[in-house]
């Protein structure tokens, strides 16, 4: 079959790009061809369609107007919206082959593009595509998205996110699947996110061990990586207010690397992060500039995140609010110990496997800052006990051997093969039991 992955991006180191390469290579694997259709395209190629780039001008108007405030009337508003919802249809039908089954990521979810939702819409149902939304963030999961300007926006909402008509809805958590059902009546399929655990396995190499001395961190000091991108619910400045603790406890020089990018929209936060990292009595590297998806040298030698991972001594992964936890299964697949501050999904779909982790707790608060903090003693506890089972090499082997065993069984790419010929199945669409 030919099968399309939709998004707004593609070839990326966010989670839903990373979700889709892992769809396309199950997929693929399993006999069908697989393209990406996305506004923006990294280290990937497929079709293009530009008017779904999260960059572009008429849709970040319509964002403005639709979720900050109403500057013009409420007509030139749908006209101008209804002009750009055509202006994708055209884009989408020039450019895009005939396809069996699309996987829309996020476009009918998470409300960044109200007219791509109900461009993608009307070009699957006038083309017979069967569609599947793969929902990792919903709007009403955003308080940018809790309030619409006008009822406009507001029934653009609730008729297309996600629209009742498409054939499938996949949820990638427990909690999700629950709201999405509480809210549109709609059912789901729970899709957690998953890792080639059967890949080779990161390690140190002639390519990425200069990367510590590249970095300015001596082999005696501790690497603690933090990989997830920099914006506020990652709550990046718990993993910096442990950093703090560890270097006190361990008496040890911490280095605290902060792998990924930010946002557009969260580069104040990154702003106060970095001037919270001055006050720090560790050190701390914004690598970003460094991180590609894929090692290359141009002029510049590039890592990849999963040199990082390589690198680092632990990491650190401190979000209050998460669709699942992309770096905390590299972390696992990295066989590299894991700190967690205890997020609802975490809670309910990941802590049940049994991983060994250790925990910041679950209780966390915004102080006069605005930053979240969790109390102090549990900070300097889990400090604790990282310095006792980083100086014992074989309590350290056990624990990151059982999580990787744990990862394998529960969150690999044969489990996504189980769920897709599910999928297939619930479609009516040819499935591939030899995955």
């Amino acid at each position: 079959m030919k099968i399309g992955l939709c998004h707004f991006r593609a070839g990326f180191t966010d989670g839903v790009s990373l979700e889709m390469e892992k769809f396309k290579k199950v997929l693929e694997k399993m006999g069908h061809t697989v393209f990406y259709i996305a506004g923006d395209f990294g280290n990937v190629e497929g079709f293009r369609v530009e008017s779904l780039s999260m960059k572009n001008e008429r849709n970040l108007w319509i964002h403005r107007n639709a979720f900050e405030k109403l500057q013009v009337s409420e007509q030139v508003f749908v006209e101008y919206f209804n002009d750009y919802v055509a202006q994708i249809e055209r884009e989408l039908e020039e450019k895009i082959p005939q396809l069996d089954l699309i996987f829309v990521n996020n476009i009918f979810s998470l409300g960044f593009n109200l007219a791509g939702a109900v461009a993608v819409f009307n070009f699957t149902r006038k083309n017979g595509i069967k569609t599947v939304s793969h929902n990792h963030d919903f709007y009403w999961e955003r308080p940018r998205y809790s309030t619409p300007t006008f009822g406009f926006v507001v029934k653009i909402l609730e008729k297309y996110f996600p629209p009742k008509e498409i054939e499938l809805n996949l949820t990638i958590n427990k909690i999700a699947q629950e709201e999405l059902f509480k809210r549109k009546g709609i059912n789901s399929i729970v899709v957690p996110n998953v890792f080639d655990f059967d890949q080779d396995p990161w390690v140190l190499d002639e390519y990425n061990n200069d990367l510590r001395d590249v970095l300015g961190i001596d082999k005696d000091s501790l690497f603690v990586l933090h990989a997830t991108r920099i914006v506020p619910r990652k709550a990046i400045e718990i993993a910096m207010d442990f950093a703090k603790e560890l270097q006190q406890i361990s008496q040890k020089q911490v280095n605290f690397v902060i792998a990924n990018f930010y946002e557009d929209e969260s580069i104040d936060y990154y702003k106060r992060l970095a001037e919270k990292a001055e006050s720090m009595p560790f050190k701390t590297h914004f690598a970003f500039d460094l991180v590609r998806t894929e090692r290359f040298t141009n002029g510049r030698k590039y890592y990849s995140l999963w040199d990082m991972y390589a690198n680092a001594d632990l990491v650190t992964y401190t979000s209050v609010a998460e669709g699942w936890g992309n770096q905390l299964i590299e972390a696992v697949f990295a066989k590299k110990p894991l700190v967690v501050f205890e997020y609802p999904v975490y809670i309910t779909d990941i802590k049940p496997l049994g991983f060994e982790f250790f925990s910041l707790g679950d209780y966390a608060s915004l102080d006069h800052e605005g930053f979240w903090t969790v109390p102090k003693e549990r900070l300097r506890k889990t400090a604790q006990e990282v310095t006792d089972v980083l100086s014992n090499k074989v309590e350290l082997s056990r624990i990151v051997e059982k999580n990787f065993e744990i990862g394998k069984r529960n969150l690999s790419l044969t489990n996504l093969a189980e769920y897709l010929n599910m999928i297939l199945e619930k479609l009516n669409l040819p499935c591939d039991e030899g995955f």
